[in-house]
């Protein structure tokens, strides 16, 4: 009998939820709400973190089953068109293939409108 591919895994790991290399689900340096609060004030979005670069500055999000693509140096979204699915979205990310974007349109929030 041979043993289970699933021991190597930590116990609290779900496979469901493994980022693609140089991504993580659990940014260090970051708190997630505090970059939620960032996408929303520059996007006007609402939309949880799904993943952050390892060593950069672009951060994928969801809501109501969309995906968004944000990238705080620049403070430009879009909206990844297509994917539906976190499996799917991962399997991109992880592969490297192109993701079909959407720009999204200039938010101002700021005290001067």
């Amino acid at each position: 009998m041979s043993t289970p591919i699933v021991e190597d895994l930590p116990q609290d790991a779900d496979p469901s939820t493994l980022s693609p290399p140089g991504w993580t689900t659990r940014p260090n340096l970051t708190d997630p709400r505090t970059v939620e609060e960032m996408f929303k004030d520059s996007t006007g979005l609402t939309a949880t973190l799904e993943l952050a670069e390892d060593e950069g500055s672009r951060y994928i999000f969801s809501s109501d089953q969309v995906f968004y693509v944000w990238n705080t140096a620049s403070e430009q979204g879009w909206k990844i068109v297509g994917e539906t699915s976190r499996d799917s979205l991962y399997d991109f990310v992880k592969t490297g293939r192109g993701l079909r974007l959407e720009e999204l349109p200039d938010y101002q929030n700021d005290l001067e409108g």
